[in-house]
């Protein structure tokens, strides 16, 4: 008999009740590394005798158990199989990237095995100028963004010199201290506060579907779009188990230097050139829209100071820019319509905005997959994540991570997938798409590529170009002035 921790938290319960053999629930994180001196070879070989005698912590060692009646729970594993969960491969010669996402890609696909804990991490070899790469693929159910990036700094070293082997996967946080057990008093007053809070959280969310009900009948004006009214696309085809990945990098200065200028944030910027993007690849696709496509954001919800590994994510949906914007009107429309989800994500709790992932991204999956997904707007269009990393240089067993691309699941309705990651003073990126409805999942991380020359020119470019052409003027004028 398996030995049964706790229920499955809602929230990750989630991503097992919406998961099919089509639309597998996983993420990934492929990170590539350049050993600081020797052979990658060597280094490889020490992390993966590293990875295999290494403890899991929890709730890496757990598995998932659904009863015939009651909640599912967590099961924790007898023992770690090794084997299965620590994988060496490589890629053919050269070692090219586009080699490395196509074998990426193979191990990406399929649903992951539900009797096992629901992960498995690839050391893969061969890749060209002395590098490897670590893939690591993990149940949604798990983790989110926020976690993973916590996890992955506090695992990693920033000196080359330290060779210790710690998986992101092992007990790297304090446990913290099991709770007294209550009274009956104490028991009852916490379950007043549990339904207390639900009882807030569903106030909340009747708040914000009868806004969106008068907003959808013009009853007020605000640029936060109103649930299920994306524009059908070829970003809400039906999704098949197989995908494409398309991967970009971009200095992180850039971001910052058009937001400052701007007055935006950085996730605006992002979404600025998710929009163009994807409006370019309609386009090249013969697809035309008459309203704006939706993005849906993810944001996290953890408490300062938890560092358990779990989802806890909310969404806000923000309009891209409507057709045909140009760069600068479709930025400053992204940030009208962000900071107006913004302020009606305020105005709800944490257990709202939970719930009402959970209502939305649910009803979005069922509608999806069954003929009302023929009479029913889109839910949103894309799913659009930034998860911030550490802005300094990190290393694993002696190796620089000199990128790292993360890897999303496909959910809501949507075909694609897009995450930025931000570490070392770089913006990586990868958009991940059905290899059936969206097979240009390069041309659109190109494209996005091309977009944010595009604003840089239309924004903090045309502002030195200016300063440069009144800079002799003004020497001009002072020497005037002194002249005799």
């Amino acid at each position: 008999m398996p030995r049964i921790v706790k229920n499955i938290p809602i929230m990750d319960l989630m991503s097992y009740l919406i998961e099919s053999v089509d639309s597998p629930i996983h993420v990934g994180m492929l990170q590539v590394y350049k050993p600081a001196k020797g052979s990658s070879a060597k280094t490889v070989q020490r992390i993966l005798n590293g990875y295999r005698s290494a403890e899991v912590g929890p709730p890496f060692n757990y598995y998932p158990v659904f009863p015939r009646f009651g909640m599912p729970k967590w099961a924790e594993a007898e023992a770690f199989e090794a084997d299965y969960h620590i994988r060496h491969t490589a890629v053919p010669s050269p070692g090219t990237d586009s080699q490395l996402i196509e074998v990426v890609m193979d191990l990406h696909a399929g649903m992951m095995d539900r009797s096992r804990p629901g992960w498995i991490a690839y050391v893969i070899e061969g890749l060209e100028d002395n590098c490897f790469a670590i893939y690591w693929k993990v149940h949604h159910a798990y983790i989110d963004g926020a976690s993973a990036v916590m996890r992955m700094e506090a695992a990693m070293s920033k000196t080359p010199d330290d060779l210790a082997v710690t998986p992101i996967w092992g007990p790297l946080f304090e446990t913290p201290p099991s709770s007294p057990e209550l009274s009956l008093s104490d028991l009852l007053r916490k379950t007043g506060k549990g339904m207390g809070a639900q009882a807030k959280a569903m106030a909340d969310i009747s708040r914000a579907l009868a806004r969106s009900i008068k907003q959808a009948r013009g009853l007020s004006e605000r640029q936060a779009p109103v649930p299920f009214s994306a524009p059908q696309s070829l970003y809400n085809k039906p999704v098949f188990a197989t995908r494409k990945l398309g991967v970009g990098s971009m200095p992180l200065d850039q971001f910052r230097a058009i937001a400052k200028h701007e007055g935006v944030s950085i996730n605006e910027v992002a979404l600025t050139l998710v929009g163009a993007a994807l409006e370019r690849y309609s386009q090249k696709h013969n697809e035309e829209h008459d309203k704006p496509l939706l993005a849906a954001c993810p944001m996290a919800v953890r408490s300062e100071g938890d560092t358990s590994a779990s989802t806890q994510i909310a969404s806000i949906a923000v309009k891209l820019g409507d057709p045909g914007t140009n760069i600068h009107q479709r930025l400053r429309q992204v940030h009208e319509s962000s900071k107006d989800a913004k302020e009606d994500a305020k105005d709800m709790s944490k257990e709202a905005l939970m719930n009402y992932l959970v209502l939305l991204g649910g009803a979005a999956t069922l509608f999806s997959k069954s003929p009302l997904g023929d009479y029913i707007p889109p839910l949103t269009s894309v799913n659009v994540s930034n998860v911030a990393g550490p802005n300094c240089r990190y290393y694993h067993s002696g190796a620089e991570m000199v990128r790292s691309y993360p890897l999303s699941t496909l959910a809501g309705g949507t075909a694609i997938n897009i995450t930025f990651t931000s570490f070392n003073g770089r913006m990586d990126f990868a958009a991940i798409t059905d290899a059936k409805a969206i097979p240009g999942a390069q041309d659109i991380a190109d494209f996005m590529m091309d977009a944010m020359k595009e604003l840089k020119t239309a924004t903090v470019g045309s502002k030195k170009s200016t300063a440069k052409k009144k800079a002799p003027a003004r020497r001009k004028r002072r020497t005037a002035k002194t002249k005799p």
